[in-house]
């Protein structure tokens, strides 16, 4: 007994120096591998290989400092047996197919890989461990093989993993295919869809794939709202808000939706200027739910879109002005002036003062604004009302009245948006009297404002100031140019093109001469005078060429070529200049983009 002990115990020790050498080896090789020795680490591994149970551990170095060595036949001998060895493993049964490929033994590889699938496309166990590996070899037609042989197993459709299959793959129509499935399976899952396409769908001929499968979706699945929702945000990504209403407007009837979605794209349309798509989703609105609580909202925005319209059309049509302001005397009459119809009636004074010189009718209106508390108007925009009140005593030569009621907004909205906005006009205000330190103080103040638009207006301003004051102490021409801003804030277009003439003349090769040009262009543009503004701008670019406004000049007469004249050529060749001499300008994304569109190009 005791000789059986000891020889069980030598047994033992035996077997225990034996495991810590084994371990000293599978460390040290690792350390080669890791140091890039991979002879030395080879030698190792070739050793611990005869161990089956270290086989996981050494694979992947194993085999990969083998491939690095260009030692492919003794890696291929090593996988096959492993291979063989583990018949549902893809861990060796695809580095396999992979070692084989790398001799150009492509038939044997696509053999091997065969067999594999074959092997393990009945268990849907198999097919979820080991379809990671086919991806990580790019053996995509592999992989959609076991997918679909394991959608036939009737547990599992493996939609997501297909279509993630076909993302990877390039393959996106049949990834579009997959994730629309899911949602007429699962239709609470149509907004997850939506983001992963949104995500994943990027270029332009990609959208136009999934423009056309969502379309025959849409007509296999007819009962199924989720898919004309997926058209509604396609069509508002590609800014295509008319087509968007169109499929709107049908869920909206089909639902009893009540509007919700046509006002919520007649808003975005709003905002990217698409006032035409506006005016039909708010005409939808103001028919079909009149009485109902999105009908003042509806009707509200429905005059403000053709408000943009008109003003937006040179030269500005005054009886088209006249109508809009019967439009907003009609909701004011329908609705009263309370909280949702202000908006109406500070534009119906707005255009009164602004487009028909009457000042006095739009006094009256803001004042009523003004004193409408009790009728649920915000306090800020009772605020607005009354820097839009101090516009008004400036447009009629009362600056002191202005002043007063741009300080008073400025206290009550100290730190706000809408104070920033106060005390930039009345900064604008000291300027038109030719106070140019206390404006400037005051515009250096704004230059940080948290709106973007203030702080441009007050830094371009005060650089306007500094610069010629340092140029010209007596500031006689900086007086005189601000005096003609005042006209042009004023509505005195004609007389302020003829001041902008006789200051030339009297201020010839002065540093405002450049602006004087870009404020005539200004001007040309509101008269539809394009000749004329081509003819200043380029004035500009050829005189004034390293100046500020160079840049800002090149890209708008390119616009006018573009949007006014429909001169094509004229725009594509102007486009291509504002990227060439003009790099680093903020115009050189969208120049970019217009040159493309006009090209022909696909832009996204």
């Amino acid at each position: 007994m005791k000789k059986l002990l000891i020889i069980l115990c030598c047994l033992l020790a035996i077997c225990r120096l034996s495991l810590a050498q084994t371990e000293t080896d599978l460390l040290l090789a690792n350390e080669y591998y890791g140091q890039g020795e991979h002879e030395k680490a080879v030698l190792l591994y070739e050793k611990l290989a005869k161990k089956q149970q270290f086989i996981y551990e050494i694979h992947k170095n194993y085999l990969d400092a083998l491939l690095k060595l260009q030692k492919y036949e003794e890696a291929e001998k090593y996988v096959k047996k492993q291979a063989k060895n583990f018949p549902t493993e893809g861990f060796f049964n695809i580095d396999y197919a992979t070692v084989l490929n790398l001799q150009k033994k492509d038939k044997e590889a696509a053999k091997q890989l065969d067999e594999f699938t074959e092997r393990i496309q009945k268990d849907d166990f198999l097919i979820r461990r080991n379809v990671n590996y086919y991806l990580q070899g790019n053996f995509y037609e592999y992989a959609e093989k076991l997918y679909l042989a394991g959608r036939k197993n009737g547990q599992d459709k493996y939609t997501y993993e297909l279509a993630h299959l076909y993302a990877l793959w390039g393959k996106m129509d049949k990834m579009i295919h997959e994730y629309l499935e899911v949602v007429n399976a699962y239709p609470e899952q149509a907004e997850n869809i939506q983001n992963v396409l949104q995500m994943r769908v990027r270029d332009e001929e990609d959208f136009d794939k999934l423009e056309t499968i969502l379309v025959d979706f849409i007509q296999k699945y007819p009962e199924q709202p989720a898919y004309t929702k997926l058209l509604v945000w396609f069509f508002m990504q590609k800014k295509q808000f008319y087509n968007a209403f169109l499929q709107a407007k049908a869920l909206d009837k089909r639902q009893n939706l009540l509007g919700d979605q046509v006002l919520d794209i007649a808003r975005t349309a709003f905002k990217n200027k698409d006032y035409n798509s506006v005016v039909k989703c708010c005409e939808y609105l103001v028919t079909t739910y009149k009485g109902l609580a999105i009908y003042p909202t509806a009707k509200r925005m429905l005059v403000e879109a053709k408000e943009e319209q008109i003003k937006n059309t040179f030269p500005i049509n005054k009886q088209k002005i006249r109508q809009l302001i019967d439009d907003y005397n009609s909701i004011l009459a329908e609705l009263g002036l309370n909280g949702s119809t202000a908006e109406s009636a500070r534009n119906m004074a707005l255009l009164q003062a602004f487009y028909l010189n009457n000042k006095d009718t739009a006094t009256v209106v803001l004042q009523k604004i003004i004193e409408s508390r009790q009728a649920g108007v915000r306090q800020d925009f009772i605020d607005q009302a009354k820097l839009d009140l101090g516009d008004i005593y400036l447009l009629k030569s009362e600056p002191w009245e202005a002043t007063l009621l741009y300080s008073q907004v400025e206290k009550t909205q100290k730190e706000k948006n809408l104070g920033h906005l106060a005390k930039l006009k009345n900064a604008k205000l000291y300027y038109y009297k030719g106070d140019f330190e206390f404006a400037k103080s005051q515009l250096d103040v704004l230059k940080t404002a948290t709106t973007r638009e203030i702080s441009n207006d007050a830094l371009h301003l005060s650089l306007l100031i500094s610069d010629n004051l340092e140029l010209d102490t007596s500031a006689t021409a900086l007086s005189e140019f601000a005096a003609i801003d005042l006209l042009v804030f004023q509505g005195q277009l004609d007389e302020a093109l003829s001041r902008y003439d006789a200051f030339l003349g009297k201020f010839t090769e002065h540093s405002l001469t450049d602006e004087v040009y870009w404020a005539k262009t200004s001007i040309y543009l509101k008269q539809a005078k394009y000749s004329a503004a081509i003819t200043a701008l380029e004035k500009i670019m050829k005189d004034y060429s390293e100046d500020i406004l160079a840049d800002d000049a090149n890209f708008l007469l390119a616009t006018i070529y573009e949007e006014n004249l429909k001169d094509k050529n004229k725009a594509m060749e102007l486009y291509q200049k504002q990227l060439a001499d003009f790099q680093g300008s903020i115009y050189t994304a969208e120049a970019r983009k217009r040159f493309r569109a006009l090209r022909g190009d696909a832009v996204n």
